[in-house]
């Protein structure tokens, strides 16, 4: 294609393209969020009582729980550089604050005696979804200044 034509038939799809796609970026950070915390509410439950989950029904929650956390990682992996470094790091350290709080909480559940949830286990999961809630109240505000900003640079780039 000409970059000539460009100027007056991508431009304008394009930035509508980028808006979009952002847009759905963040429905999946959110939803993302929303899965992590209820699959370590249900293993945290599944395990602080008994009779224990079956070992397919175990494999399941683990898988969930596995699921969850490579949906978060990928909101990160798929935040591209021009999208600044400041947010791209805050996105890095709540990612990993949250895997943080999944694995002290899998190391209590581990620990934990099968029983009613211990104070541990209730403090464990008040960590991850503490963490969870503040990797969702990242900075929208720069979050859309840097996205503004980019999609003018890519329509920029057209003209």
């Amino acid at each position: 294609m000409n970059p000539e034509n460009c100027e007056g038939t991508l431009a304008v799809p394009l930035g509508k393209a980028l808006n979009s796609i952002q847009c759905i970026r963040d429905r999946v950070r959110d939803q993302a969020l929303e899965a992590m915390s209820q699959d370590m509410t249900n293993l945290n439950l599944a395990s602080s009582k008994p009779p224990q989950p079956s070992l397919q029904d175990g494999e399941k929650l683990v898988v969930s729980v596995l699921n969850s956390i490579q949906a978060l990682s990928e909101v990160y992996d798929r935040l591209h550089k021009s999208q600044g470094v400041t947010l791209r790091r805050q996105v890095r350290d709540a990612t990993v604050e949250v895997l943080d709080g999944v694995l002290q909480l899998v190391e209590v559940i581990i620990s934990s005696p099968l029983q009613s949830l211990t104070q541990e286990q209730i403090t464990s999961t008040r960590g991850v979804w503490s963490a969870c809630d503040r990797f969702a109240r990242l900075p929208k505000g720069k979050q859309k200044q840097i996205r503004q900003n980019s999609a003018d640079q890519n329509v920029d780039q057209l003209h």
